[in-house]
């Protein structure tokens, strides 16, 4: 009996099409087939907004509810199911309770978001009525304690495997804590459950049915041709996740990549299980050497200048502390012998400055936030082992009058770093494309017309 394990997005569940598409699939095979699915993006952002105005305006618990049952209505025709507006008037009187108490902690807020998948799973069940929900309480999905960014740690695989044949679907980023508390694993990390879950049942490969923002080698709203990457290895596309424009979550490799599981991405347009890009351990380098030029425009700079910030010993290692124990990701740091310079999320950036002032170094003569800026990231493995690679980005750069306040490269065979200012950002996204790829398709800032731009290679 063969057992699939498939990831369906939230935003597929208001997708008539997607979903027959899918059913029509699994009938092809034999076995189980687990589906985990993640929160339709409007049902998670109404969760989020509850939570971050709970204080502000008492929650009126039947208003919620109705609330609820109003997406209900809208996503499908017809009367709202039972087990659909039981989780409602739960979700409600959680929020209600968090009001009263007048104060929540990290788990009490996962566990409320937790909804938002719950009766995503339930809007999704209307189309699929012979469909089993199992919850991670079922299954005994165990997590680390890290409530928001929880990693998994074990799942009842016994009593998966005494399932009879049929579809069971799994609401998608959380488990549970060693005193049964709920502990989400991030926002859309419903890849990362779905890996986990490959790796514990033993089944050869991960499907993500489609994703919202495919990998392409460039951001299509800055180049319209819209070329699809075929093929990456774990940590290419670990890498790519990261930025803004792609819709998978980085660590969904961290389960699979030591049992080599390859993951596909199957295309929902129809019911042929077409692949359109395969995620494995083969190191295929292209002949560009690049595979994609990526941005994102949530950064900000820490910069810690000084003439002796080289020679001072535990200046890096006092500040990442700092930063990680007040819950605020490092997305990367340069250094050099008289600056270091941490990429963090751009809401951090102020708020990383604040503590980082309060340290005091006498090495450092100059802590501040840049912001304003963007992340360009170059990727493809090889860049090391292949000449020409970072001439042809900083020549494309500067020939086209490019500030570059801030770059990176060598510390990875896989990518390379630039930070612009964000008026920079789209020249810089073309003209490094342009550098590697002989025809591109642009579209231009001001004007709607579409323009061919070519650059043949010398």
């Amino acid at each position: 009996m063969s057992d699939k394990v498939i990831r369906l997005g939230g935003s597929h569940i208001g997708k008539k099409d997607s979903i027959q598409h899918l059913k029509q699939y699994i009938s092809q095979y034999e076995g189980r087939n687990f589906i985990v699915v993640s929160a339709v993006p409007e049902l998670l952002d109404l969760f989020t907004k509850e939570l971050s105005t709970v204080f502000a305006a008492n929650v009126e618990e039947d208003g919620f509810t109705q609330q609820l049952l109003g997406f209900f209505n809208r996503f499908n025709q017809g009367e709202v199911t039972g087990s659909y507006k039981l989780l409602a008037i739960q979700a409600a009187s959680l929020l209600k309770g968090i009001t009263l108490i007048g104060d929540y902690s990290r788990g009490l807020k996962d566990q409320v978001i937790s909804f938002a998948e719950r009766l995503s799973v339930e809007l999704f069940k209307v189309h699929w009525t012979e469909a089993v929900v199992l919850t991670p309480e079922e299954i005994e999905l165990r997590t680390t304690p890290d409530y928001g960014n929880a990693s998994y740690i074990s799942v009842n695989v016994e009593k998966l495997a005494n399932l009879t044949k049929g579809t069971y679907l799994i609401p998608g980023t959380f488990g549970l804590t060693a005193d049964n508390k709920i502990a989400r694993t991030g926002r859309t990390a419903a890849d990362y459950t779905a890996a986990f879950l490959t790796r514990e049942l033993g089944v050869e490969k991960l499907e993500l049915w489609d994703l919202d923002k495919k990998f392409y080698r460039a951001d299509p709203a800055i180049l319209e041709e819209k070329s699809g990457i075929r093929r990456l290895t774990y940590s290419e596309a670990s890498e790519l996740a990261y930025f803004d424009h792609f819709s998978f979550h980085p660590r969904t490799v961290e389960p699979l990549e030591n049992q080599h599981i390859p993951i596909v991405v199957l295309n929902s347009a129809s019911a042929d299980g077409v692949v359109e890009t395969t995620i494995n351990t083969e190191t295929f380098v292209e002949g560009q050497i690049v595979k994609s030029v990526a941005c994102t425009d949530d950064i900000s700079l820490l910069k810690l200048d000084g003439p002796g910030v080289g020679l001072k010993p535990g200046i890096l290692a006092k500040v990442t502390n700092q930063l990680n124990e007040s819950g605020l990701n490092i997305k990367s740091v340069i250094t050099s012998q008289t600056s270091i310079n941490f990429i963090l999320n751009h809401e951090n950036g102020a708020k990383a400055l604040a503590l980082i002032h309060n340290l005091g170094f006498s090495s450092v003569t100059e802590i501040s936030v840049v912001e304003d800026v963007s992340l360009i990231g170059i990727v493809g493995h090889g860049m090391q082992h292949a000449y020409g690679v970072s001439a042809k980005i900083f020549t494309a750069v500067a020939n086209n009058k490019i500030n570059v306040v801030l770059s990176g490269s060598g510390a990875s065979d896989l990518v390379s770093y630039l930070v612009v200012h964000q008026s920079d950002k789209v020249k810089s996204v073309r003209e490094i494309y342009k550098a590697f790829f002989q025809k591109v398709k642009v579209k231009e800032e001001h004007d709607s017309s579409d323009k061919l731009v070519f650059n043949s290679k010398k």
